[in-house]
């Protein structure tokens, strides 16, 4: 496996193990020894099983959780030499979901996005302002952009979340599943966008189920098992039909669209000791 130069890449992790710890116990490794690269340019995807660590990965690489081994940098400096504000003006960070109790409209935590780079005593003006209109333009939330927070649906709630990424204005975005609670068009659009901005020269990296949208939007991806395993390259070397049905314990019709290229279908799931009669 060969990484993009740390001069060059947004993000780099190298061998990271990354999980949980509690005082007075040991502590619970989640993903052991994973390496990825995010450059400008490039979307990048992180898949794998329920449980098998993508939040908890991309946590520690934003400095959300403390790494139990490894290298981290971000940009051309290392995650642990960075205060919250510093690692903000860098990287934007996207949850699953919105806090219900949230008391924000969704304009006014767009607006947070903003205050990494204004500080505590700059100047909300103008250009703050368009900053904001546009990032609700973009992920199409003006229309609701004066409600409540805890008055949205999961979706409108996700892409105000999205939003306000946008207008934090960083070099990398990291978003956790930010395809959930979206009907099937909207998951579409929004992988449209985020792969637009990797276009553009935005470094993006996003956790997924779905193994047909990182095979047609992401260049690079990140494959981890049950056993905290991980696999990271090109999309199409990574995601062969081997690696998918043991990361995934899975069985795949696989197959090829003429326009968008390989797919998978499930079809059955493997089951221990037992071969599945053909």
């Amino acid at each position: 496996m060969s990484l993009v130069d740390s001069g060059l890449s947004s993000l780099m992790a190298v061998d990271v193990c990354a999980g949980y710890t509690q005082q007075g116990a040991q502590p619970k490794i989640v993903v052991h020894g994973a390496s990825l690269s995010v450059a400008q340019g490039e979307l990048v995807a992180i898949l794998g099983p329920n449980g098998s660590g993508k939040t908890t990965l991309l946590k520690t690489c934003m400095g959300l959780l403390p790494p139990l081994g490894g290298l981290i940098r971000l940009g051309d400096q290392p995650l642990s030499s960075l205060n919250n504000r510093q690692r903000a003006r860098l990287a934007a960070w996207v949850p699953q979901q919105a806090d219900s109790s949230w008391s924000y409209s969704a304009r006014e935590l767009v607006a947070q996005g903003l205050y990494a780079r204004l500080g505590p005593f700059g100047s909300f003006g103008h250009k703050e302002r368009m900053a904001v209109d546009e990032a609700l333009a973009a992920m199409d939330a003006s229309d609701f952009s004066e409600r409540q927070l805890n008055q949205l649906s999961g979706g409108e709630a996700r892409r105000v979340l999205l939003a306000r990424a946008l207008a934090q204005g960083t070099q990398l975005l990291a978003l956790d599943e930010p395809a959930a609670h979206l009907d099937p068009g909207r998951q579409v659009e929004l992988l449209e966008i985020l792969a637009k901005l990797a276009e553009g020269g935005k470094a993006v990296l996003v956790s997924m189920h779905d193994v047909n949208a990182a095979r047609r939007f992401a260049s690079k991806v990140l494959l981890l098992d049950k056993a905290g395993n991980s696999h990271f390259g090109p999309t199409a070397e990574v995601l062969s039909p081997q690696r998918l049905e043991e990361a995934y314990e899975t069985e795949f019709i696989h197959g090829n669209h003429d326009r968008f290229g390989p797919f998978v279908l499930p079809i059955a799931r493997k089951k221990k000791g037992i071969t599945r009669e053909q």
